[in-house]
């Protein structure tokens, strides 16, 4: 059966259906009538069933052979879909992908990966919304982008998960913060200073309070945000010391005024960035090369050879 849907037969069947005899139709593919005939002979031997009416008006589909061309049309619809798509693929000269992304995960992990891609693909535009965690994975399943990137712990029902990279709790301080020569605070240090922390919808935020509990502290911050480009900012006006992640596998020392410090401690929490998507929903070539290219580079980062 595969091999009449996708051999030569199949246009000489349709052209057969159209014109309604085999001479017309040998006349329009410009081929012998006999090698249409013993070609539809074969196929008929094949099936077991007669696939055209001889009529004296010409020739007529069988229900069999109806079922045979609806087949070969949709597949040739099918072909020519999945030909645009490769083709778009190849070039990807245009298009639009939509990205959800948690508001932690912004700053250090998705800057180097999107311009990557955009030098690659100038033709390519990007859509990023920057919401909560557990909003990403309703963006996704609604349709409303095409991948997301989630803190929202495992499972994620309605979603699947292609990709994952490890984050750490991190502390930041003023460039003039003085450390003794070490990239680390412990994290008795950290908590007697004036700290800016994430609100309570942020995942990060529920990562430090499992921290406190642990060291039997209870978190008093100066200040609460969602924002961690605004903690940042706080920091750097010396307001106090400031929590925020980094993805394993980047190196984040010191950047814009501020340096970023391993917190020294036992036990430290980490929690996972999740790459989704919905089953459910068709990725136009476009939006499909970016995830593939956001999982390759969340893989190199982990491994340490990302930027």
């Amino acid at each position: 059966m595969s091999r009449l849907v996708f051999s030569r037969f199949a246009t000489y069947l349709d052209e057969i259906a159209r014109r309604g005899s085999i001479r017309k139709a040998a006349e329009n593919l410009n081929i012998s009538a006999s090698a249409i005939d013993k070609q539809l002979i074969v196929a008929e031997e094949e099936l077991d069933v007669a696939l055209f009416e001889r009529l004296p008006g010409g020739m007529r589909p069988t229900s069999a052979g109806e079922i045979l061309l609806l087949a070969i049309r949709n597949w040739r619809r099918e072909f020519s879909r999945v030909q645009t798509e490769i083709t778009q693929l190849k070039g990807l000269r245009r298009g639009e992908v939509k990205i959800a992304v948690a508001q932690e995960a912004v700053l250090d992990l998705v800057p180097p990966i999107l311009a990557k891609f955009a030098m690659q693909h100038p033709g390519i535009t990007n859509g990023i919304r920057v919401v909560d965690s557990d909003r990403v994975r309703q963006m996704v399943m609604e349709g409303a982008v095409d991948f997301g990137l989630t803190f929202a712990p495992q499972p994620l029902p309605g979603v699947v998960v292609t990709a994952l990279i490890q984050f750490h709790v991190r502390a930041v301080v003023p460039g003039s913060y003085e450390v003794g020569g070490r990239n680390k605070i412990s994290a008795g240090e950290l908590f007697q200073q004036s700290i800016i922390i994430p609100d309570a919808n942020t995942h990060l935020r529920d990562v430090l309070d499992i921290l406190a509990a642990r060291m039997r502290m209870k978190l008093q911050p100066i200040a609460t945000t969602n924002s961690i480009e605004l903690i940042k900012a706080m920091v750097r006006q010396g307001m106090g010391v400031g929590i925020v992640t980094v993805a394993e596998g980047l190196s984040v020392i010191e950047t814009d005024g501020v340096k970023v410090l391993e917190i020294d401690g036992k036990n430290m929490p980490t929690f996972g960035l999740s790459l989704i998507s919905s089953p459910e929903r068709k990725l136009s070539a476009a939006a499909i090369h970016e995830r593939r290219h956001f999982e390759l580079s969340m893989s190199e980062i982990a491994e340490g050879r990302g930027s």
